[in-house]
């Protein structure tokens, strides 16, 4: 089964965002035994690289796609297109919402608890509540292409 020009751009998004933000993720992961100043500054970086790597990367591959798709990519959404954005957008807000509310849900805890992280060092993570607002937002992007695309294989 040939792939339409949609199906092409979710892939190129799906696989630049999984390969860029995994990428950005683990390198955060390894900042946990790394001091503060270091680590928010350390953080910095990889997040401005992400940000920008993702920018180029969508706009050269998805430039690209465009100019070999003239047609297709002039055409623009029909019916199903829209149809599968949308049931794809539903669950991806899901995700986004859940990430929210576990955010919130540490927010509070540690204002009613706050020895509770001052004794543990198993979420020494710089930003962490940044940076799990950051993962559901990836995380949902990550679910909502994914859908996208499950959506077309499936023609539901």
């Amino acid at each position: 089964m040939d792939m339409s020009f949609r199906e092409k751009s979710i892939w190129i998004s799906l696989i630049s965002t999984l390969l860029i933000f995994g990428g950005y993720f683990l390198n955060i992961l390894s900042l946990g035994g790394v001091s503060a100043e270091v680590s928010q500054s350390a953080t910095l970086g990889l997040f401005l690289r992400a940000l920008v790597l993702i920018i180029i990367v969508e706009i050269v591959f998805q430039g690209m796609l465009a100019i070999s798709n003239r047609k297709e990519a002039d055409l623009g959404a029909d019916e199903r297109d829209k149809l599968f954005e949308y049931k794809a957008n539903s669950l991806g807000y899901v995700i986004l919402v859940i990430g929210v509310f576990v955010t919130l849900g540490r927010v509070v805890f540690l204002e009613l608890n706050p020895e509770f992280f001052e004794q543990s060092n198993t979420f020494n993570i710089p930003l962490l509540t940044a940076h799990i607002l950051l993962f559901s937002f990836i995380f949902s992007e990550v679910v909502r292409f994914s859908a996208q695309l499950y959506y077309y294989r499936s023609g539901h």
